[in-house]
């Protein structure tokens, strides 16, 4: 898998996953999409393997931090896709 870089070097998978582990955040992955992105399903929120990285290195991955993110990207509730 790939490193994502942060302001103090590469930020590991590895890293995610064991802070997810410590912490107790139940996860499951990392899955390949078709278009060979990694993703991971945290608790309820599909994020990519970038994202979660991210938040490692701002020191955000965390319930808080993955909620508060997963806010940002979720989509409308009254939106109906296929209609």
């Amino acid at each position: 898998m790939e490193n994502a870089r942060s302001d103090s070097g590469p930020v590991s998978v590895d890293a995610v996953i064991n802070s997810l582990r410590i912490q107790g955040i139940a996860f499951r992955g990392p899955f390949c999409t078709p278009g060979q992105r990694t993703v991971f399903v945290v608790e309820s929120h599909i994020l990519l393997e970038s994202e979660l990285a991210e938040l490692w290195a701002q020191n955000k991955l965390d319930r808080d931090g993955i909620q508060e993110f997963a806010k940002r990207i979720k989509p409308p509730e009254n939106h109906h896709y296929g209609d």
